[in-house]
């Protein structure tokens, strides 16, 4: 299928910080793929580098064989949300989403009630996220 993402020795520093060393990793399209790691690991910095919303102190972020910073300022088609996610309290898990996919208009519902289903959450709720996202907590 071919990679969508390829890290090549991937370092990102602040000052005297180094926050990432020498990252090497792909993703095939088609995969999901968990980053796993303590707090201040790194995971924000390296999700930051793969958006183009940091640029990486030394190695190749490359994104559909595009690499960041040189042939592309960042990805055409990445959705992505780091740190405190938005959501629109008074709507439920569908609305939230299908007011996401609007701005481009390249999702259809059936692709948003999956995701939702992919997740463990039922499509079909029409509960606030807030209690949806409280309900999962309680596992």
């Amino acid at each position: 299928m071919g990679n969508i993402i390829e890290i090549n020795n991937l370092s990102k520093s602040f000052k005297d910080a180094n926050i990432l060393r020498n990252i090497n990793f792909s993703v095939e399209k088609g995969k999901i793929v968990g980053i796993i790691g303590r707090n201040g690991s790194g995971k924000t910095v390296l999700f930051k580098c793969i958006c183009g919303l940091n640029r990486s102190t030394k190695g190749t972020v490359k994104i559909n064989n595009r690499e960041l910073g040189k042939d592309i300022d960042i990805p055409d088609r990445i959705g992505v949300i780091i740190e405190n996610p938005g959501f629109i309290p008074n709507y439920n898990a569908f609305k939230n989403l299908k007011f996401l996919a609007m701005i481009k208009n390249k999702i259809e519902d059936k692709q948003i009630l999956d995701a939702i289903a992919l997740v463990g959450l039922n499509p079909k709720s029409k509960k606030h996220v807030e209690n949806t996202l409280l309900e999962c907590d309680k596992g």
